[in-house]
Formats: structure tokens, sequence, C-alpha cells
């Protein structure tokens, strides 16, 4: 396994339990504040940012063997299809009475800045080398 696989990996998998706990952590408090409309607007919320920052990590971890522009359509193709998806799934949200969307909009938000500090320490840490000493 190369060093961009495991860093690609290890980033995965610490969102996905970070987004785990902040779905756990927001359904409760959530029930908490609207019961269960509360809470299934946290569990809603944490699935919509599960799926912005987890198809690009899978995305990245797919590609990036690949040539550059292969690379940037797999990125391309990952992002229009989790746009696409996420337009309808406020769509239909839109229509729901009783969702509270200010429980959701503040779950969204923190799981996806949580994961980009994931994403971010990751590269930081990451041991790449710039350069292949073989050639």
């Amino acid at each position: 396994m190369s060093a961009e696989s495991a860093l690609y990996r290890r980033a995965i998998r610490n969102s996905t339990i970070a987004l785990v706990a902040l779905a756990a952590v927001g359904a409760a408090v959530g029930a908490a504040i609207d019961g269960v409309s509360g809470a299934v607007a946290a569990v809603v919320g944490a699935a919509v940012a599960a799926l912005g920052a987890i198809s690009t990590q899978v995305a990245m971890l797919v590609g990036h063997t690949r040539s550059p522009q292969a690379l940037a359509g797999i990125v391309l193709f990952a992002f229009l299809g989790k746009m696409l998806i996420l337009i309808v799934a406020l769509l239909v949200l839109q229509g729901i009475d009783g969702f509270n969307r200010p429980i959701f909009a503040v779950v969204t938000i923190t799981c996806l800045v949580a994961t980009l500090a994931i994403e971010i320490h990751a590269l930081r840490h990451a041991r790449v080398p710039y350069v292949d000493p073989g050639t």
C-alpha cells in the first residue's frame, strides 16, 4: 500500500468515526431540544455531511493512482453525483412539516467542519515523498 493510499484510508476511517460520534451526540441533543423531529434532523444532517465528505475521500482513494485526467474525471463525477443527491434531498426535506431545520443545519455544518479538520490533519502529518528517488 502506498503512502497516499494509507493517507486516504486513514482520513476515511477517522471521518467515519467522527461522523458516527457526531450523529449520536447530535441525535441526543436534538431529541432533548425537539424530540423525535430533532433527533431525525440531526441524523439526516450527519448523513448529508457524510455524503459530502466521504464521497470525495473515496474518489481520491480510487483516483490517485490514475492519470491526472482520470483523477479529475473521477472527482468531478463524485462532485456532480453528490450535488444531485443533495439537491434532491433538500427538495424532499423542504416539503416535510415538522422537520427541524436549525438542528439539521448545525449538525451538518459541525460534521463538515470536523471532517475538514480531519482531512487537514491527515494531510499535514502524511509522510508522502515529493519526488520518487527511483526516477
